[in-house]
């Protein structure tokens, strides 16, 4: 699943993706309540908002536990490709 970024049709992402076998399937415009990783950022965005870090190491410390702390716990990606796209292939 992709949102529409210019980078997911370029003439050489879908030349890559055509190589490898993958097929893209591109949300709706401005619909990013499909796309699974809002959810994420929002949340990841309203956690760090509050905090005060010491430094540049202390921020990336932050964030990466953090994103991975909230990919658990909101993972939900699973059961959206099984409702929406159960006929597409999953790479694990």
């Amino acid at each position: 699943m992709a949102d529409n970024d210019g980078g997911h049709h370029a003439h050489l992402t879908q030349q890559r993706a055509y190589e490898l076998g993958i097929e893209f399937v591109f949300l709706p415009p401005y619909s990013p309540n499909f796309n699974a990783i809002e959810p994420l950022w929002k949340t990841l965005k309203r956690k760090i908002s509050p905090e005060i870090f010491e430094d540049k190491d202390h921020f990336n410390q932050f964030v990466t536990n953090t994103f991975l702390y909230l990919s658990n716990r909101l993972g939900f990606a699973n059961k959206r490709i099984d409702t929406f796209l159960s006929d597409v292939q999953k790479l694990r």
